[in-house]
């Protein structure tokens, strides 16, 4: 069967075709990803020809998967823990707010030169929005320091927060760079209980930004108990699977405001299709797609 020209950039939805185009998510674990229904959903309510994949790739096999994406060649990717920071020595070019987090999560392969690009940090303001969470003149509790932290900790402080307060197991030089970068106080502790719990008492939100609590161990929390969760606070963990994590079934207990990571999936996907494409993803479809939104 032979296909005109008009049909290299659209199709029909579920057609695949010989111009079909290929873009994935690369992590492990990451069959568990919601990344391939949002992306495929996109393409097909625009009538775009690509598909989207997961990849579950071990570290040492990064190599060949670089290889793999120029050769195939694969359009562009997501990547996902454990591999953001990872995957930035194979990157012909950065972009600002890549080099600024020093970590990437999206990558965009231009005639084989690849392009590194972060969007967890706007998707996770964009989340706040769509949530009704203001930013700008509040203080704000992140717990975690790697990859999606550093994304977040910067868009919070460029969408004007008043104040961040980082913890982490150990310390992360950036913070400090950060500070002489950015127009907003950040601060880096050790994680404590009893300092976490006093910092809450005049935070606005807390957000989770580390993998603890994520499955297949959802019973993990850096905070001990819901009674340091004070009356107010805006509650939000960046994992998605579980839906509702133990720090958020405190908060749902102290009848706190609380998200999970299903919005800053989508509006970060919406900014890695953006990136691809130069398109805005049709965030209705892919959230009823996602069960977040009924169909009208």
């Amino acid at each position: 069967m032979m296909y005109n020209t008009s049909q290299k950039e659209t199709v029909m939805k579920n057609t695949i075709t010989g111009y079909t185009g290929l873009y994935g998510v690369v992590a492990n674990p990451i069959k568990h990803s919601f990344s391939p229904m949002m992306h495929n959903t996109a393409f097909q309510t625009l009538g775009i020809n690509d598909v989207y994949l997961a990849f579950e790739v071990t570290k040492d096999q990064l190599d060949d998967y670089i290889t793999s994406v120029k050769t195939l060649p694969i359009k562009g990717y997501n990547i996902s823990m454990p591999y953001k920071q990872d995957m930035m020595k194979y990157m012909d070019e950065l972009t600002t707010q890549a080099r600024l987090a020093k970590s990437i999560n999206t990558v965009k392969n231009e005639n084989g030169k690849l392009i590194g690009h972060i969007t967890d940090g706007e998707g996770f303001v964009m989340a706040c929005r769509d949530k009704g969470w203001g930013i700008a003149k509040h203080k704000i509790v992140v717990l975690g320091a790697g990859g999606a932290a550093s994304a977040i900790i910067i868009s919070l402080a460029l969408a004007g927060a008043k104040e961040i307060v980082v913890y982490n197991r150990s310390d992360k030089p950036f913070i400090k760079e950060l500070n002489k970068k950015l127009d907003c106080p950040i601060t880096l502790k050790k994680i404590d209980q009893e300092s976490i719990k006093e910092d809450l008492k005049d935070t606005y939100l807390l957000v989770n930004t580390t993998s603890v609590g994520m499955a297949p161990h959802p019973e993990g929390c850096i905070i001990e108990s819901a009674d340091m969760l004070p009356d107010g606070l805006k509650v939000a963990d960046i994992i998605y699977n579980p839906k509702e994590t133990k720090l958020l079934s405190y908060a749902r207990q102290r009848g706190l405001d609380y998200m999970n990571g299903e919005r800053m999936i989508v509006y970060q996907g919406a900014c890695s299709f953006k990136f691809w494409t130069g398109k805005d993803m049709p965030i209705h479809e892919v959230k009823v797609a996602l069960g977040m939104e009924e169909s009208e």
